[in-house]
């Protein structure tokens, strides 16, 4: 999300509320519940942290203006998850992937090909106390900017990317194998021999695959597009369906069986189409609106990830914007899905406004927003995992959907004084640099814009984790490739 659409949409909002609806718009974000999550409880009790720990000092998932202020926010929080190895290099540009003992960082324009390894940086961490940059994947899609395509399909073991430019692009998908040698990934749609993939006409800005690993679906901002593209020969992928859904959408989830996906909605809410056609590559094959839900507290949906438990089926749905935070949908009646619970932190309350406004005021238009989570496996989950960007890496107990418990977080330590060399930091080098006091609270709640250096006091931990038995491989933009482990018993859980 940038700062351009990121006003747009702020500006639609309020436009459409009238002058007093503006007002009443921002108390919603602020975590006033909306109708279809009345009586829905938001609240996670804190993490208890073991030995080890250096806890928050502030509320759950502060870092608070006097940390921030006297350096303390320079080491950084954590709770029952242990740092075992880290490759800064020069950051991440908002979403990275991994895969086996290998990270990928993400890329923006123009840092994809101002930044002095050029295209997304391949980290080799097999030696986690010693991890190496073992290349660069240089490309039309990852010179173009990833933003939030680069996506991983775990079981083929395919990293995809899309060029998505400024924003909301699409015109090259590059495919590697990552399964051969992590380390070495290979382009597989090369043009006879080359590095450069064939273009196509599609939308980007996020994507996800399907389970089975044959489609690959990119989405655009702007204009409601979406695209399906076919993976089945990833060494000659094509478009099999290139439409407009909406207005606008963000990030999507694809059901086990692909004939659902679930696509963010701008503002906020899921829209649930039928996908079968695509998933059985029918000829002229039409995506079916299904459902929509919609709700107040929160400013942009950011995806969904598809689950089951006992064999019912849910979503957990993320909000990028405006302290919306993490809820759990029970879809099993796809036409009337239903809020069983809501995730938010202490920070994220309503009453915390102004610290929110005042902690993070002069550190980019991401504040304690959630962005990326990630259960730890689809059926029966029991942990789900978020970038919940300057509240660090946050880890939840979900085996009782209705009762979930923090057990876990990592803060990574503020990169204070070092902008200008993470050239390839979305947060220390985005283009939309202007800070927002914490959206959409600006345009009612005080000063809309700030336009100083950004101060650096927390990292934007964007990407989603992946669990690894008691590890967990994370990326933030300041501080790149992570890998942590789970320490004082608390991962797994029986």
């Amino acid at each position: 999300m940038c700062r351009a659409l990121a006003l747009s949409v702020v500006t639609a909002v309020v436009a459409a509320s009238g002058p007093a609806g503006g007002v009443e718009r921002a108390e919603a974000v602020a975590g006033v519940d909306s109708v279809m999550d009345a009586g829905v409880d938001a609240r996670v009790p804190r993490a208890v942290c073991g030995p080890g720990s250096a806890p928050e000092t502030g509320l759950q998932g502060q870092v608070p203006l006097a940390d921030r202020r006297s350096g303390r926010s320079e080491r950084g929080y954590r709770c029952n998850l242990e740092l075992v190895g880290r490759y800064q290099g020069e950051g991440q540009g908002t979403v990275g992937a991994s895969y086996g003992t290998c990270q990928y960082l993400g890329t923006i324009l123009p840092s994809a090909v101002t930044a002095r390894r050029p295209g997304v940086n391949v980290v080799d961490m097999s030696d986690p106390r010693r991890p190496r940059l073992s290349g660069s994947l240089v490309s039309p899609a990852t010179l173009g900017g990833t933003w939030e395509t680069l996506k991983v399909h775990e079981g083929r073991g395919l990293l995809a990317a899309v060029s998505v430019g400024a924003l909301s692009g699409g015109f090259f998908v590059s495919v590697y194998d990552v399964k051969t040698d992590c380390a070495r990934p290979r382009l597989l749609n090369g043009v006879k021999g080359t590095k450069f993939t064939m273009p196509g006409l599609f939308p980007g800005h996020e994507a996800a695959w399907s389970p089975d690993g044959r489609t690959y679906w990119t989405t655009g901002t702007v204009g409601g597009t979406i695209a399906a593209l076919d993976m089945s020969d990833p060494r000659k992928p094509k478009v099999l369906y290139n439409g407009i859904i909406g207005l606008t959408n963000h990030g999507l989830g694809v059901s086990r069986d692909g004939d659902r996906i679930y696509v963010a909605n701008i503002p906020t809410g899921i829209i649930v189409f039928d996908s079968s056609d695509v998933q059985r590559r029918r000829r002229n094959p039409q995506l079916r609106r299904v459902s929509e839900v919609k709700w107040s507290d929160g400013l942009v949906t950011q995806h969904a990830v598809p689950f089951t438990r006992r064999g019912r089926p849910y979503l957990v749905v993320v909000d990028e914007l405006g302290s919306g935070g993490v809820r759990i949908l029970d879809i099993s009646d796809e036409r009337r899905p239903v809020t069983v619970r809501k995730l938010k932190l202490e920070i994220n309350r309503p009453e915390h406004l102004r610290r929110r406004q005042a902690d993070t005021a002069r550190n980019g238009i991401f504040g304690y927003d959630s962005h990326y989570c990630s259960v730890d496996r689809v059926v029966d989950p029991t942990a789900l995992a978020c970038g919940w960007t300057q509240s660090g890496i946050r880890v939840f107990d979900i085996r009782d959907l209705r009762r979930p418990r923090e057990i876990a977080y990592f803060n990574p330590p503020a990169q204070v004084g070092e902008r200008e060399r993470l050239r390839n930091s979305a947060h220390a080098f985005v283009p939309f640099g202007a800070s927002f006091t914490d959206l959409p609270y600006g345009p009612v709640d005080g000063p809309p814009l700030y336009t100083g250096p950004m101060d650096m006091t927390a990292d934007w931990c964007m990407s989603p984790p992946r669990f690894d038995g008691g590890r967990l491989w994370v990326s933030c933009d300041d501080n790149g490739a992570l890998l942590l482990r789970f320490a004082n018993g608390v991962y797994p859980l029986r």
